[in-house]
């Protein structure tokens, strides 16, 4: 009985020292993983929408007119090269997240007043509460000049988030994760990043570590980001993922992008640019090594597309064509939008590369989405693990390092579903060969290929392949292949894959 007695409080004084030591240890994200797991075992809570309806009924106008004053911005007054601003909750962003800043051992929560803002000519009845909160945060660091805060990262929305590499404009977003995207008979879910945790970093820190918290019906997610800004930004993502439910697909390292219309679109919808996108085509490099190149197009009903792979080396967003002349917009700057590139580490192991495209009226929508979805479903309530770097860049020769496919134009036919194709080929060996290379083209659905043609492109130094193609169905899809080889079949290309709707 004493014996037992003296164990007990023997086991009570270390549990004592223990949560003492621990709270005198530095916030990590090992404690966001243990926040998720345990929510993850309780009953969804739905997120009150307390907010204002004053908020709510701003427009995007009215919204944009809300800035943070800047002399106000985490680490400002340190002198810190990365500096912090926060989004305020409004318009379509009615949901406020927690924010808490991490300085050694110490974690403070970041409180939110309407005084911190300036509200430009918005005008609101009553004062607004201090419980509103922010809607999201952007980082700010000197990437173009010394002299300069550029606006290098934002987090804003669900668990959207997106970065800039020198020199470029705001385009693609990345997500958390994507839930049940496109599933015709399921509503999307999307988890949203409830909490952030904001590192302090060194006098003269090159990269920033944040830790957020991840909430939905079906999944709660502990996620480690570092940013390290540059000429090619990198984020390295680090997730623990913890499923209530299961849905009926689950997208990982998702990129969301706007594909209006482009080169191979006839249809201009009566604007006078040529080109609106912020991305044109699909990169991915599969397990094997084999480059791929799916451009995107315009259509009118919902397209989806699954690569599948085990241990894919990569895959993202590209917008290719950086020649200004081709889009003519002086505001949207469309041939400055970035690129990104997931490159895997981690729990990206068998399943597919998934690019759905929504069809749009306008270039508001973000109507691209691609993602890597596992085959086998998550065991509900076990720890899945990820790891993933993201590349936000401009070019890369090394993306791919061998021949690409720089543009694909169609030409519509007298005849009912025939179609020909004019694709042009550049780079890697491709400008160094003492004779002609050779064409490997296949349609995967079965359709006839015919006029085939390899020309020289003196005017861009380019491989011009041309060929015309028809279908007698008009209801599926025709999936085209084609590459540039050498005579004994070695590919000086990556292969161009495409999907053409009748």
């Amino acid at each position: 009985m004493k014996t037992h007695l003296v164990f007990g409080i023997l086991t009570v004084f270390l549990l004592f020292i223990v949560i003492g030591s621990r709270k005198g240890e530095e916030f990590a994200y090992t404690n966001v993983v243990e926040m998720a797991q345990s929510m993850a075992a309780e009953g969804y809570l739905t997120a009150s929408t307390s907010l204002p309806n004053e908020l709510r009924k701003l427009n995007y106008d009215q919204h944009r007119e809300i800035r943070w004053k800047d002399e106000l911005t985490l680490w400002r007054k340190e002198g810190l090269p990365f500096q912090v601003r926060f989004f305020h909750p409004g318009y379509l962003f009615d949901r406020s997240v927690d924010l808490f800043a991490i300085n050694g051992r110490n974690t403070e929560r970041l409180r939110y007043s309407p005084s911190f803002f300036d509200f430009g000519t918005n005008v609101f009845q009553k004062k607004l509460p201090d419980s509103v909160g922010y809607a999201g945060f952007r980082v700010h660091y000197p990437l173009n000049k010394p002299e300069v805060l550029d606006e290098i990262c934002a987090f804003l929305g669900a668990s959207y988030f997106r970065a800039l590499p020198k020199d470029q404009s705001w385009g693609l977003s990345a997500r958390g994760l994507a839930l049940d995207t496109a599933e015709p008979k399921r509503k999307e879910e999307f988890p949203t990043f409830t909490k952030f945790w904001l590192k302090q970093p060194e006098p003269y820190a090159k990269s920033l570590t944040f830790y957020a918290l991840l909430e939905s019906r079906s999944v709660t997610g502990a996620y480690q980001f570092e940013l390290e800004p540059g000429t090619e930004t990198r984020m390295q993502v680090k997730a623990t993922l913890f499923f209530r439910k299961l849905s009926e697909t689950i997208g990982y390292a998702p990129l969301t992008s706007m594909y209006w219309f482009g080169e191979n679109t006839s249809n201009t919808f009566g604007d006078f640019r040529p080109e609106v996108h912020d991305s044109d085509g699909l990169l991915m490099q599969t397990g094997k090594g084999e480059w791929i190149w799916h451009p995107l197009s315009w259509a009118k009903h919902l397209q989806s597309n699954a690569f599948q792979d085990d241990h894919p080396k990569g895959f993202g967003l590209f917008q290719r064509d950086r020649d200004f002349s081709h889009y003519q917009d002086l505001e949207a700057k469309y041939h400055q939008r970035p690129s990104a590139w997931v490159e895997p580490l981690a729990g990206f192991d068998q399943g597919e590369v998934r690019l759905i495209q929504i069809p749009t009226k306008d270039e508001y929508m973000d109507n691209i989405v691609t993602f890597w979805s596992p085959r086998n479903a998550p065991q509900l309530l076990k720890p899945v693990e990820l790891e993933y770097r993201i590349h936000w860049l401009r070019d890369s020769s090394a993306l791919p390092p061998i021949g690409r496919c720089i543009s694909t134009r169609e030409d519509y036919k007298e005849q009912r579903y025939y179609r020909s194709f004019f694709l042009e080929f550049v780079g890697g060996e491709l400008d160094k060969l003492s004779e002609p290379p050779q064409v490997d083209i296949a349609s995967a659905t079965g359709s006839e290929i015919t006029e085939l043609k390899l020309e020289k492109n003196e005017f861009n130094k380019s491989w011009r392949v041309s060929f015309t193609t028809s279908t007698q169905d008009d209801s599926k899809a025709v999936e085209l292949l084609c590459r540039l080889v050498k005579k004994e079949g070695t590919p000086l290309t990556e292969t161009w894959s495409y999907s053409w709707t009748p």
